[in-house]
C-alpha cells in the first residue's frame, strides 16, 4: 500500500508565513518590501527584447483612484481596474525613446487589489513598427533598471484583451493592429520581450 503523504520542510513553512503576511500596508498599497522581494527573482539570463522603431520620450502623470482610469504614455497604455485602488494615487509613467518598447511606472511598488473586472491593472504596448517573429507571441516582462529579467507577467484573459483593444481604438482615435498585454500586480519597469 502506498502512502500519499507530503513532507514539508520547516523552511518552506517559514517562507509561506512570511509571504502570506505581506498585506496592503497603506490605503494605496505602496509596499516598501517589493524591490527586495524582486531581487530574489531576477534571472541571470537576459531576455530577448522585441526591437522597434524608437518613439519620442514621453512622461505623463495622472491621479487615478477607486473609479479606475487610463493613462497613455508613448506607445504604452496603462489601465487600472475600478476598485483596484482604495484611494487616489498620483501615477507617473515614463516611456524612454529606445528601440525596446518599455515603460517605468511610479510610485515604485504600488500594489493593486483585484478590481471589478477581476484585474488590478493592465499595461498594453503597441507593437506597431516593431520587428515581430512569425508564430511567436511577444510578452510583457518585468525588468530591472539595467533590463535584467525579473519575470514575465501574465497576459489577461482573451475577453479582457478584446475589451481593452476596443477601448484603445476608441480612445486613440485610430487602430494599431497588435498589442502585447500584461496584468500588473505592482508598479516597476516593464518591457516587451520574447
Amino acid at each position: 500500500m502506498t502512502s500519499n503523504r507530503i513532507f514539508v520542510r520547516p523552511w518552506l513553512i517559514g517562507l509561506v508565513v512570511v509571504a502570506s503576511s505581506c498585506s496592503d500596508p497603506s490605503p494605496v498599497g505602496v509596499g516598501p518590501g517589493i524591490p527586495g522581494l524582486l531581487a530574489g527573482k531576477v534571472r541571470v539570463t537576459a531576455p530577448s527584447f522585441v526591437q522597434c522603431s524608437p518613439v519620442p520620450y514621453d512622461s505623463v502623470s495622472r491621479v487615478i483612484g477607486p473609479a479606475g482610469g487610463w493613462l497613455v504614455v508613448g506607445a504604452n497604455v496603462l489601465w487600472v481596474d475600478s476598485l483596484a485602488l482604495s484611494a487616489p494615487v498620483n501615477i507617473t509613467a515614463v516611456a524612454p525613446s529606445d528601440t525596446i518598447r518599455r515603460v517605468r511606472l511610479h510610485p515604485d511598488g504600488l500594489q493593486f487589489k483585484t478590481g471589478t473586472h477581476g484585474l488590478g491593472a493592465v499595461v498594453a504596448t503597441s507593437l506597431d513598427n516593431c520587428r515581430l517573429r512569425k508564430n511567436t507571441i511577444p510578452r510583457i516582462a518585468n525588468v530591472t533598471d539595467s533590463l535584467a529579467l525579473v519575470e514575465y507577467v501574465e497576459s489577461p484573459a482573451a475577453a479582457v484583451d478584446s475589451m481593452l483593444v476596443a477601448r484603445f481604438r476608441t480612445d486613440s482615435g485610430g487602430w494599431t493592429p497588435y498589442f502585447a498585454f500584461g496584468a500588473l500586480h505592482h508598479f516597476s519597469n516593464y518591457a516587451v520581450a520574447w
